[in-house]
């Protein structure tokens, strides 16, 4: 372990600078843009995502204004997220010392969720109003609605939903009790009505009527919704089996694996980096040496002396090397692969090429060159992370091998670095602070390159002025 040290989180850097540089952008470039929802505490409070829509002809460009801004505020584009036809998730992030601050742009043009098209970009953007803090929102109608058909199409509402909702619809009673009748059948309207009329707390009757009948709410609206043409059934068909397929071929997560000798810290820095990128991601997992389900907890003590037992026979160790290498490749497509297409950063403690740099751990007494072999057949982590530092410095941190031994450890550790793709080592004879950092950086950099090259961005800063006035 490196030397103990503070790497608890404090309270998170504000991200209004970076909303507001997003805001220059897409006022500098003239595009037409509005703010949906949870807008009235930005840009000094901006707890989730920022939800916004766009023109329809303007959602091509998008991304690569995006990816300009980022760049013209010192920030990086690490995630770009299809996750409807007309609709896109990005990640925006900016280290600051060995923390990253974030914003989430989630933008859309046609509202569709489903299949269905709710909203249309061209009467939002046509019907939006300027918020006292400068950028463009929608009409309250428009607010309230989007608001409302997002949580009953997600099937959940909570007193904070709620909460939302009924502020929205006293902004402009008149048009979003019109705009509600329009959107659901009389009864579930008048249900919705009674609760938001009611001013009383989420645990009221009303609410609770409005709560247990949500699954026939929605189904209500999808039935009432307007159908659209065979046509445009089938374009919109043709466009998510595109979608779907991209997100196959292109998967937004992220497999990461830390290598290293006994005390070069790797708990430490996976613990803090994991962290740090968790908002990148969708979901994080962390695995042990393999990929697969987690195996049942075991009552063993922790291992203190790993090269205690004594080496298996050359027979029976190709035998396990077999049975090692099979994990990786089952595990990698029943396991590893959905979670990469889902956004997951997985991230793994040691990996299979472990076993060459410190064979007697696994009791493999076998042809190294045969394990090589197989290692190089297996699907490698995005980016690889060697931890180093001098043999006295390992030895300080634990004692559970020789000098000799983290001597020799380290040196077959520097040497797997030709087996991948994208090794990094590391030092981590330094603070543990500035390990942290040169390792997400790395990270960021490497998830803003391939966000480039799949968004096909040759050119990013397009002289955009994001000077503040």
């Amino acid at each position: 372990m490196i030397a103990k040290q503070n790497t608890t989180p404090t309270e998170p850097a504000s991200n209004q600078a970076m909303f507001e540089d997003m805001i220059r952008g897409f006022e500098a470039a003239g595009m037409p843009y509005c703010l949906l929802a949870g807008y009235d505490e930005f840009p000094h409070h901006i707890p989730s995502d920022v939800d916004f829509m766009v023109a329809t002809h303007s959602n091509a460009q998008l991304p690569a204004l995006i990816a300009s801004i980022a760049e013209a505020s010192g920030s990086k584009l690490m995630q770009h997220i299809q996750h409807e036809t007309t609709a896109s998730y990005f990640v925006l992030a900016k280290l600051q010392d060995n923390r990253i601050t974030y914003l989430h742009p989630d933008s859309s043009s046609d509202y569709r969720r489903n299949g269905k098209r709710w909203l249309l970009a061209e009467n939002v953007l046509e019907n939006r109003r300027r918020h006292p803090n400068g950028f463009w929102i929608p009409s309250s109608a428009d607010a309230f609605i989007y608001y409302l058909i997002k949580k009953l199409d997600k099937g959940h509402l909570s007193a904070l939903h709620a909460s939302e909702l009924t502020h929205r619809y006293h902004e402009d009673s008149a048009s979003c009790r019109e705009r509600l009748y329009k959107l659901l059948p009389i009864n579930e309207a008048s249900l919705l009505e009674r609760a938001l009329t009611d001013n009383k707390s989420f645990a009221d009757h009303a609410w609770k009527n409005v709560a247990i009948n949500l699954s026939g709410i929605k189904q209500a609206m999808h039935i009432k919704a307007q159908s659209v043409s065979w046509n445009e059934r089938w374009l919109g068909w043709l466009a998510e089996t595109q979608r779907v397929w991209l997100r196959l071929r292109e998967p937004t997560g992220l497999r990461i694996a830390f290598l290293g000798p006994d005390g070069s810290g790797k708990s430490t820095v996976i613990s803090a980096v994991t962290q740090q990128l968790s908002q990148s991601f969708r979901h994080v997992e962390y695995r042990h040496l393999r990929p697969g389900k987690l195996p049942k907890k075991s009552s063993a003590e922790p291992v203190t002396n790993p090269h205690a037992k004594p080496l298996r026979s050359k027979l029976g160790s190709h035998l396990k090397l077999f049975y090692f290498w099979s994990q990786y490749m089952v595990g990698n497509f029943t396991w590893l692969y959905p979670r990469y297409v889902c956004s997951t950063l997985v991230i793994f403690d040691r990996y299979f090429h472990d076993l060459l740099a410190d064979p007697v751990r696994y009791r493999y007494g076998g042809s190294l060159n045969l394990a090589r072999l197989l290692g190089r057949t297996l699907t490698q982590p995005d980016l690889v992370f060697i931890l180093d530092a001098p043999a006295e410095v390992l030895q300080s941190r634990k004692q559970e091998v020789s000098l000799a031994e983290s001597d020799r450890q380290r040196t077959a550790y520097q040497s797997l670095a030709i087996e991948f793709n994208n090794p990094h080592i590391i030092n981590t004879n330094q603070p543990v602070e500035q390990v942290i950092h040169d390792v997400l950086l790395q990270v960021m950099e490497f998830l803003e390159a391939r966000t480039h090259r799949r968004l096909h961005l040759t050119t990013i800063n397009k002289g955009l002025n994001l000077c503040k006035p």
